[in-house]
């Protein structure tokens, strides 16, 4: 059991995600790099079957999965480090579990092919402005306080490659503008680094229009595309879990899975839950991709 144990945490930890950002021609898509995605994929295939993989075993699964869930998991893993397995559209089947469509490959190309298309002055997207209507999310707040930073905020995003599919994700989707704006910013934010509600306030408030942390909560509740945009590195400004009583708050029941995945990521709580180290805050204005 042990030895399986080890086996898969080398291949979805280490060996699929250097297969992935080598771009190995074993696959002819790799849509996802980093080691959550690829045991995501994974066990959804394997475990789950049917249904995401949360639904049948405990966090973290390494613990929690019986010998033959291990052995299945490892079987699969194998298949798609060696192409015997597509990979991507295992990925698919995933997010379909999940309830999560993804556009058409060919319109995923149409879509990168007019990104290319060069623009002699950046415009910021139409969902970044505030919209017309104030939603429950609270994207319209008298709460809010404009932050101090002196960053220069129409510098283009340092967005990693695997986070090219998940903002088309998010501007495909039919969200309101502001979680579209929130979820995007959550693009911004490097593993291994958190930040807070506030800090992404107040980015909003001093970039695009008045908010709070409340608000931003608020639209980050129940993230549709979780954890590939990663709400779990959003904390409470205090360094606790925060969460306004969402999926993923301290009370949520993806509180064990939040923890696990900052973890992973090297952020580490004190002995009274409390976060260490300071906060991402170099946000920077979303402009529309101008090659």
């Amino acid at each position: 059991m042990d030895d399986l144990r080890k086996q898969w945490n080398h291949l979805y930890r280490n060996h699929l995600p250097s297969l992935a950002k080598a771009r190995d021609p074993i696959q002819k898509h790799w849509p996802v790099y980093l080691d959550h995605c690829f045991a995501r994929i994974i066990l959804d295939n394997a475990v789950g079957i049917d249904k995401p993989w949360m639904e049948v075993v405990k966090a973290p699964a390494v613990k929690h999965m019986s010998t033959a869930q291990l052995e299945a998991a490892v079987e699969l893993a194998e298949r798609i480090a060696t192409g015997q397995a597509d990979f991507a559209e295992l990925n698919e089947r995933s997010l379909r579990l999940r309830g999560k469509k993804r556009k058409a490959a060919s319109m995923e190309a149409s879509a990168a092919s007019s990104i290319k298309k060069q623009r002699t002055t950046p415009t910021i997207s139409a969902y970044f402005m505030p919209s017309p209507d104030s939603t429950s999310d609270g994207s319209v707040s008298k709460e809010g306080t404009a932050g101090q930073g002196t960053e220069d905020d129409t510098t283009k995003p340092d967005v990693k490659p695997e986070m090219d599919v998940q903002l088309r994700r998010i501007a495909d989707s039919n969200l309101t503008p502001f979680r579209k704006q929130t979820l995007t910013l959550l693009c911004q934010i490097p593993p291994g680094r958190y930040s807070t509600y506030q800090a992404m306030s107040d980015h909003i408030t001093k970039t695009s229009h008045k908010t709070c942390a409340r608000a931003v909560g608020n639209a980050m509740r129940n993230n549709p595309f979780a954890p590939e945009v990663p709400c779990h590195r959003i904390l409470a400004a205090d360094g606790s879990l925060g969460g306004f009583g969402g999926h993923w708050g301290e009370s949520g029941k993806f509180a064990d899975k939040k923890h696990e995945l900052l973890h992973d990521e090297s952020v580490r709580f004190d002995s009274k839950g409390r976060v260490k180290g300071p906060p991402f805050r170099d946000f920077k204005l979303c402009l529309e991709a101008s090659n």
